[in-house]
């Protein structure tokens, strides 16, 4: 081969591999995004079967970036131990919203709402963990 493919070649694959990246990085901000979205029409909700919606949506959105590394991670071996960290906040968050939604399917909408307000407080406890 001569330099003259080479070159293209190897700028190429540098390029697919960044945008791969870049688009994992990407997918957990989009899952985020949907979390907080889920949360919003959770906390609008007036009805039970909006709220359990929102939370089925939210804990979707939660699995889904739990399997995802997040932006500077991407790399990381699965004992990393910021990674560990991530995918622990993750199921904090996890575990908070399927016990909002057992206080949803009892008929307890206003005690959901009181506890479903932790969901903002985890997240913005594992932002800060993540930032450390």
């Amino acid at each position: 081969m001569t330099t003259k493919r080479i070159l293209p070649t190897g700028i190429l694959l540098l390029t697919l591999m960044l945008s791969n990246m870049v688009v994992q990085a990407n997918e957990v901000n989009v899952y985020m995004t949907a979390i907080t979205m889920s949360y919003a029409r959770f906390n609008a909700a007036q009805t039970v079967a909006d709220a359990s919606k929102a939370l089925a949506s939210m804990r979707t959105a939660a699995v889904a970036a739990r399997a995802q590394k997040p932006y500077g991670l991407t790399n990381a071996t699965a004992n990393n131990l910021k990674l560990r960290l991530y995918q622990s906040e993750i199921d904090k968050l996890i575990a908070e919203i399927d016990k909002t939604n057992r206080l949803v399917n009892a008929g307890k909408m206003a005690q959901a709402k009181m506890e479903g307000k932790k969901i903002l407080q985890l997240r913005d406890e594992g932002h800060a963990a993540m930032k450390r």
